[in-house]
């Protein structure tokens, strides 16, 4: 259910209301959300908060994640082509096997980041 919920709040472009929800699940000692394989290709996620979470082999080709806060989150597999990810933190995540040709990593914080060699 929490799944569905972050999936439709990420595809309506309401940024602020999933990272509101994100915040308050954490309050409630959920540290992660789950997006493992989920289709977000294109998706304006701008300042999105995505610390902790799994996106293992999902579709954020052409996606905006300016500003993300990815920090500590599962990328593997995960396809990044084509994504902007300019300022965001990527600081160890784990981005093995990720996909990345074109994506844009301009002021992204990589500090501790898996799978950039």
């Amino acid at each position: 259910m929490a799944t569905k919920k972050a999936v439709e709040l990420l595809k309506d472009g309401d940024v602020e209301s999933f990272n509101q929800w994100v915040k308050e699940r954490r309050e409630k000692g959920k540290s992660s959300v789950d997006l493992d394989d989920k289709n977000l290709s294109g998706l304006k996620l701008r300042d999105a908060d995505l610390r902790h979470a799994h996106l293992n082999g999902a579709n954020l080709r052409d996606a905006d994640l300016t500003g993300a806060d990815l920090h500590d989150a599962r990328l593997r597999q995960a396809d990044l082509r084509g994504t902007d990810l300019t300022g965001a933190d990527l600081s160890d995540a784990d981005l093995r096997k990720a996909k990345l040709k074109g994506a844009t990593l301009k002021k992204a914080k990589l500090k501790g980041a898996r799978g950039l060699d």
